[in-house]
């Protein structure tokens, strides 16, 4: 099927043809509040009318953050940003790809773990307090915390500590998880930039991981690999019989209770994937409110803003602009800390944080929510 022939059926497939042009998610999108020449529903007007040879949307496909909340206004219930990473996967099929940031290292480091052979030191940050195992029912699937957290290192974000802490509030509810030596990134920032191939031998190599490990129920502490895994992985070619829930809704089910109160007030970031596109507010709120006081931004729960970066697809004053706006929101709240659901969350907003062109002074404690979690049982720091 030809690329024309293949829009059209993605626009009868995701009823983009529904628009009645309302602009509800046009006044919704946070890239349409600093970017006034960005539209959702001028996008799907263009897309409709010419196709994939219109300028206008082969540039700002790649613009959207496919945030969801565009959809979460649609009084036509239209999934744009599923919509929107379909047609990328056109583009790519073109030869045309969207401006990757960080001079696409980062993509570039994923698809080395599509390299079947592939030799990893993923599990040198496990420290003798912590117990895992090599096989069993429970995995924790780990993703690229290690590698995200080198590779951004000059923020002095501490990314292993999520993986550390994720395992030491699973042991504390009796849990001993697996953790894999030769697992790979889930895939999202690849399916979500247009390399389908990539995602699909990831997925391949990891349900291998699975199956051999002997694993019913995958636990993440990451909103993106927690939807992929659960929601991406069981909709290509083969079976999926595994069980994925976030760290949050996992403790929530499994009765973790907190040994002793933090003296914070917090904010909750609610990552896209977490949030719009599974529905997860109430388990990470729940939990975080028995162990300290939570307040909310503006902008929360199923209207909250994104971080202003999505599958490292560009990085410029835009996104910029969307992260201290969600900085000032935070401040608002008189808090002393921000706690994330997504490492991605808390590597934009750590790096708005010090931008040495900021006029206004956004330092402000961020933390994992595994983080914060595992500082509630005794012992915790």
């Amino acid at each position: 099927m030809d690329s024309s022939k293949a829009l059209k059926r993605l626009i009868e497939d995701f009823q983009v043809f529904h628009c009645i042009e309302c602009g509800k998610c046009t006044g919704a999108c946070p890239m349409a509040q600093v970017d006034r020449d960005f539209s959702p529903r001028l996008l799907a007007k263009e897309v409709i009318e010419k196709g994939l040879a219109s300028e206008y949307v082969r540039e700002r496909i790649w613009a959207c953050l496919s945030c969801g909340l565009c959809h979460e206004r649609c009084p036509q219930g239209i999934a744009f940003a599923d919509f929107v990473r379909a047609v990328r996967l056109l583009y790519i099929q073109e030869q045309h790809g969207g401006r990757l940031s960080h001079g696409g290292a980062l993509q570039g480091l994923m698809r080395m773990q599509t390299a079947p052979g592939l030799s990893q030191n993923r599990l040198d940050w496990i420290t003798p307090d912590l117990k895992i195992a090599s096989e069993g029912e429970l995995l924790y699937f780990v993703g690229c915390l290690s590698y995200l957290g080198v590779f951004f290192s000059d923020l002095g974000v501490n990314l292993e500590s999520i993986a550390a802490d994720t395992i030491r509030v699973l042991n504390a509810v009796g849990q001993v998880p697996v953790v894999l030596p030769d697992e790979r990134c889930c895939g999202h920032d690849l399916i979500w930039s247009g390399d389908e191939a990539s995602f699909r031998q990831l997925r391949r190599l990891n349900l291998a991981s699975f199956q051999k490990a002997g694993v019913k129920t995958i636990v993440t502490a990451c909103g993106e690999c927690s939807y992929v895994l659960k929601h991406l992985y069981p909709n290509t070619s083969g079976d999926f019989p595994y069980e994925v829930m976030h760290l949050s809704e996992y403790l929530e089910k499994a009765g973790f209770l907190a040994e002793k109160k933090l003296d914070h007030i917090a904010t909750f970031q609610d990552p896209c994937r977490l949030g719009r596109f599974q529905g997860i507010y109430d388990a990470p709120r729940t939990l975080l409110g028995s162990v300290l006081e939570l307040r909310e931004m503006r902008h929360f729960g199923p209207g909250s803003w994104c971080c202003g970066n999505s599958a490292w697809l560009g990085c410029d004053r835009y996104g910029k602009q969307m992260q201290v706006e969600r900085l000032r929101e935070a401040k608002e709240t008189q808090g002393d800390l921000i706690v994330t659901a997504c490492p991605k969350c808390q590597i934009h907003l750590s790096c708005a944080m010090r931008d040495v062109n900021s006029l206004e002074d956004f330092q402000v404690a961020i933390a994992d929510f595994s983080n914060v979690v595992a500082r509630s049982i005794k012992g915790g720091v």
